[in-house]
């Protein structure tokens, strides 16, 4: 899937299912650091091709990470071989994708610092009715997941690697997600539920 020879991602919808899932192996990875990542890159177009996995290196370990649809994410460990040929639903070399390693320089920077937080990112989707004007919310929808780094000074706000669901693709930035309040937090904990803003 996704271009990947074996991948199966392991697709959430729910919050609270995925913290259920991997609350214990994220929790885990407080005080490590990410030592490394690689994003997929249209060696043609030279860019991000943000529809494929972002895979972090944490301890020995690849995390495996992906955005689906508007309220899918999944998280693997582990899973597949970077070396394989990657091939974007049979494109071939109309689409000719390699793994790149550190792949976005203002996330590279925040490599080998230590992790002192994980929040699982939920959002709240505000569309309004033409016809009537009414507002329908979604609720809080599984949208990805943040890592809150040490800073580098008490002034410091790029010290964030998240990693999200852009609408129907992967999203990553380096300070902390706002948006309206439509975007929630489920801290990862040695086994207690943390909701916040």
């Amino acid at each position: 899937m996704l271009g990947i020879p074996n991948y199966k991602p392991n697709f959430h919808t729910s919050a609270a299912d995925f913290k259920n899932a991997f609350n214990a192996t994220l929790f885990e990875l407080i005080g490590k650091r990410i030592e490394k990542f690689w994003v997929m890159w249209n060696t043609k177009q030279n860019e991000w091709f943000n529809d494929g996995p972002i895979v972090l290196e944490i301890d020995g370990k690849r995390y495996e990470f992906t955005a689906f649809q508007l309220d899918e994410f999944s998280l693997t460990i582990d899973t597949f071989n970077l070396k394989d040929k990657l091939d974007w639903y049979g494109m071939g070399d109309d689409l000719p994708l390699i793994w790149k390693e550190n792949g976005n320089s203002d996330l590279a920077k925040n490599l080998n610092k230590n992790i002192v937080g994980i929040n699982i990112l939920t959002f709240n989707f505000i569309s309004e009715d033409l016809a009537s004007g009414e507002e329908h919310e979604t609720g809080a929808m599984l949208n990805g997941i943040e890592f809150v780094l040490e800073k580098e000074s008490p002034s410091d706000i790029e010290n964030f690697f998240s990693i999200f669901n852009a609408l129907d693709q992967n999203g990553l930035d380096k300070v902390e997600i706002r948006q309206e309040n439509q975007i929630q937090r489920i801290k990862i904990t040695n086994g207690n539920n943390d909701l916040r803003q």
